[in-house]
């Protein structure tokens, strides 16, 4: 099956026709070049409204990653404390620069620290000399935050939500493709059931010139003229009405074929394509499981699934990690320059240790709880999930063998009625057959016709199913989307 997207887009791009042996109307203007399938799915590809929203949205959630990002980026710190009055006049101002880094949650920093004046003694950490003190150090959490925290959290929720909205954007375009490809072949079914009727009303006008000929000649009687009229009306009726399901066909396309600046185009009944596609090979049922399992790989639903999963997953570990301790650990130098006070020379190293144990833990485990729960649920959908992809796949190949066997049949349906019916009108122009049976033959050719028109529609938008429940891009038009 996969090896028939070429053939179909190929055929397909081919001018479509077979308006067949009836004869058909007016033949389209030379200046105006058939309108062919690529045309349309580039047309909705680029320019179609719902798709250029998704890639919008692909925008947005970029924009949110980036924010997400922005929790690990640097920024400064400054604090300034002055005693405008009372017996101690000290002052002072400190200012770090912090860089948050992933692993460990770790914060790294350095900074300065000036002062000047007199502090009281349980300020005494103010104090420096008179150049100032500089430092440098790192916070890691050592329990809690060591393998996951809020931070890490958000980032890597915000790049499963970018991978979920790419994963939805192509599932839109693989829908939007799909109803591009069947709107163009309901639009050539429609022009091809019109150049039947057409073919059958032509016929009949045909014929009424030579029976008012031999009407007045005395050959025939009058009753043959007026009821030859009287199927021209009716076959009129049909010409009618089958040009109204074009003109609503050539409506459903026009919102997948669009101009440069987005609005629809009308498609023209002149850009009808003159042939339908040869049918591509039959599905080989030896393939189906492989198309199941390509299609399982493939499929945009796998992938939210998967990433709703690692999402659940996630929660799961932060809830883990509100269980454990927290043990952060600070290791700092600093150094004071200048002159002052003896106590502030030489290189100070500082090791603190900063430990907070959970006593009630009723926030953890509910997450956890809720985590757990949603991870079976969302197990569960998964598996129903992939076995309905695999039956879909399995109906639409045997719809598509079925569908291709039908179209057979109808051609070789359509080669009796054909036959039949010239058959007739050469007894009828010997005389040895009656009008009613001529007309009968007739619209039963045309039937037969009509009903291969159905046949082929059903094959090809069969086809189209095939292709979007296996995401096989290049028929779709998406290879360069």
């Amino acid at each position: 099956m996969i090896q028939r997207g070429a053939a179909f887009c190929a055929g397909l791009a081919l001018a479509i026709s077979a308006r067949a042996e009836a004869p058909a109307g007016p033949p389209a203007s030379t200046t105006i070049a058939p309108l062919t399938l690529d045309a349309v799915l580039t047309s909705s590809r680029e320019r179609y409204p719902q798709v250029l929203a998704a890639r919008e949205k692909i925008r947005s959630q970029s924009g949110k990653l980036l924010s997400s990002e922005g929790a690990f980026d640097l920024y400064a710190e400054q604090t300034s404390k002055s005693r405008l009055s009372g017996y101690y006049d000290g002052r002072y101002t400190s200012a770090k620069i912090v860089q948050p880094l992933a692993d460990f949650s770790t914060d790294i920093y350095g900074g300065y620290k000036v002062s000047g004046g007199r502090f009281p003694i349980y300020e005494d950490e103010a104090y420096t000399l008179d150049a100032g003190e500089f430092k440098v150090g790192a916070v890691f959490s050592l329990l809690r935050d060591r393998d996951i925290d809020a931070r890490r959290a958000k980032l890597r929720d915000s790049r499963l939500a970018l991978d979920q909205t790419a994963l939805d954007a192509l599932l839109t375009r693989v829908r939007v493709q799909h109803d591009a490809m069947t709107a163009y072949v309901d639009w050539i079914a429609a022009g091809e059931a019109l150049a039947v009727y057409r073919g059958l009303l032509q016929l009949a006008e045909a014929r009424n010139e030579g029976l008012d000929v031999r009407v007045q000649e005395g050959d025939l009687a009058n009753v043959y003229l007026n009821e030859n009229r009287q199927y021209i009306l009716r076959r009129r009726g049909f010409v009618v009405e089958a040009e109204r399901k074009l003109a609503a066909a050539a409506n459903k396309l026009s919102l997948y074929l669009r101009q440069t600046d987005g609005t629809p185009r009308l498609p023209l009944e002149a850009e009808l394509p003159r042939r339908w596609p040869n049918p591509p090979t039959l599905v080989d049922p030896t393939t189906v499981d492989a198309a199941i399992n390509a299609a399982l790989q493939a499929r945009p639903e796998i992938g939210v699934m998967a990433a709703d999963l690692e999402r659940e997953r996630l929660n799961l570990a932060l809830g883990k990690n509100l269980l454990k301790p927290r043990v952060d650990l600070n290791l700092e130098a600093a150094r004071d320059f200048g002159s002052g006070p003896s106590n502030r020379v030489g290189t100070d190293a500082i090791v603190r240790l900063n430990v907070t144990i959970p006593i009630e833990t009723r926030t953890a485990r509910g997450q956890i709880d809720a985590a757990q729960a949603n991870l079976s649920r969302l197990d569960f959908d998964r598996r129903l999930l992939e076995e309905r992809i695999a039956v879909e796949i399995r109906t639409l190949a045997n719809d598509l063998s079925a569908a291709y066997r039908f179209v057979e049949l109808a051609t070789q349906e359509v080669e009796q009625a054909d036959v039949l019916s010239r058959a007739e009108r050469e007894r009828f122009a010997e005389g040895a057959s009656d009008f009613f049976l001529v007309n009968l033959r007739e619209e039963a050719a045309a039937n037969t016709r009509i009903r291969e028109i159905e046949a082929r529609l059903r094959y090809l938008g069969a086809l189209a199913d095939f292709y979007a429940a296996t995401v096989q891009r290049e028929p779709l038009g998406l290879e360069a989307g």
